[in-house]
């Protein structure tokens, strides 16, 4: 009994010992910065981005500022020493950088210092970057568009930031003050961010009234693309929306010009199949919806990528009731519909 004792005890050590060998010693281990933060003079609008990096340029810590002007808390992590050979981030005794919107910011040590000391270690640095250009291109534009009233059509604006910084945009529509009730922008959730060269894309929607007349026309739909760093710097355009409520007897719809097109569906009407036509000027993503006149989607034919040309599909209706229907093309850039008669 005294050595299976003095065997247990041996084994609780042992594992002991082991658990401490094999533990992450850093589990998690990091330091604080916070403070003030300007950008070009003034204080940095929500969403600008501080990062702290090692002497080795490594990221060790990012933070998103949600209150203007102010930054932190900041975690700079360590560097795992477990993981020999991969470098996650700094160790104690390292000088830390600290950038703000990619380009490195002058710092003010109120209290604190700018190196890795101990873990929890809270150091209160204001920060301050006075050589940001703020400057961007649309590089692609929404697509005009055919649509039925009660749907939601997203136009798509591409952003190239041509700044010497990490840029992020925001996207205002106008709204309709000329008929109640009236076409609706929902403005996007976020920002969206840009380095120094790239294209970022951003999502302007519009939803359109159920009710709201009883004639086709044109919406025009203005829309404003602006830096949040600097809301002076904007691209203003519209984009139209044709609308349409009258059935297919009434004749052929509005080409949508530029760009891409979508032909009206043959034959038609047609039992149980027809060929849909259409052409694209750019490679890009391509999905057929088919909705039916009160607006719900009854089906829906993925693509792919398809390359910049002509295009022909042919669709099988056979387990859809006799009706009118909107056939709906969507790619990168905007979308294209047309209605379409199944008679059984």
């Amino acid at each position: 009994m005294k050595l299976l004792k003095k065997l247990l005890l041996c084994c609780s050590i042992l594992a002991l010992f082991t658990s401490s060998l094999f533990a992450n010693p850093q589990a998690p281990e990091w330091v604080d910065f916070y403070g003030n933060v300007t950008v070009n003079g003034i204080a940095a609008p929500i969403g600008t981005v501080v990062e702290a990096y090692d002497p080795d340029g490594v990221m060790c810590g990012s933070y998103t500022v949600l209150s203007t002007g102010i930054y932190g808390f900041l975690h700079a992590n360590r560097d795992d020493i477990t993981t020999t050979g991969i470098d996650e981030g700094a160790n104690p005794g390292d000088s830390i950088t600290l950038k703000v919107n990619g380009i490195v910011a002058t710092p003010t040590v109120v209290s604190g210092v700018l190196t890795w000391g101990a873990n929890g270690d809270q150091n209160n640095v204001d920060l301050a970057i006075t050589g940001q250009t703020i400057a961007f291109t649309a590089v692609t534009l929404p697509t005009d568009t055919l649509a039925a009233p009660g749907w939601v059509i997203e136009f798509v604006v591409g952003i190239r930031n041509d700044g010497n910084g990490t840029d992020y945009y925001y996207i205002e529509g106008g709204r309709d003050t000329s008929a109640s009730p009236a076409w609706e922008p929902f403005q996007p959730p976020g920002y969206s961010y840009a380095n120094p060269g790239d294209t970022t894309s951003i999502i302007l929607t519009i939803s359109l009234p159920v009710f709201g007349g009883g004639l086709d026309t044109s919406l025009v739909i203005p829309y404003t693309v602006f830096s949040v760093i600097d809301t002076t710097v904007r691209y203003t355009d519209s984009v139209l929306i044709y609308k349409s409520i009258t059935d297919i007897g009434d004749g052929t719809f509005v080409t949508v010009p530029d760009r891409f097109n979508l032909f009206q569906n043959y034959p038609n009407p047609f039992n149980p199949t027809t060929n849909i036509s259409f052409a694209i000027a750019h490679r890009s993503s391509v999905r057929i919806e088919i909705i039916n006149i009160n607006g719900q989607l009854v089906d829906i034919k993925n693509l792919g990528i398809l390359p910049a040309g002509s295009h022909d599909i042919e669709y099988d209706a056979s387990r859809l009731s006799s009706g009118v229907y909107f056939y709906r093309m969507t790619t990168d850039n905007g979308s294209i519909s047309k209605k379409m008669v199944l008679l059984k």
